[in-house]
């Protein structure tokens, strides 16, 4: 029971997390510390890293 209230938690954080990181990326964006191009030049890595945290995840899950 511990461990499926762990999991639970974990992914009630994943949403919080990417919203946090996007208004970072945004607020540094517009104050001129990170250009506007390079954040689209790795917007894509974006889901492949998700995706990827997922997958490991899921892995992890089978493994116990």
């Amino acid at each position: 029971m511990n461990a499926t209230r762990t999991r639970e938690s974990r992914k009630g954080l994943v949403f919080p997390l990417i919203l946090i990181l996007a208004g970072l990326v945004a607020f540094l964006t517009r104050n001129g510390m990170i250009e506007r191009q390079l954040v689209l030049q790795l917007l894509p890595l974006v889901p492949m890293a998700i995706g990827g945290a997922l997958l490991v995840s899921r892995l992890n899950r089978r493994a116990d």
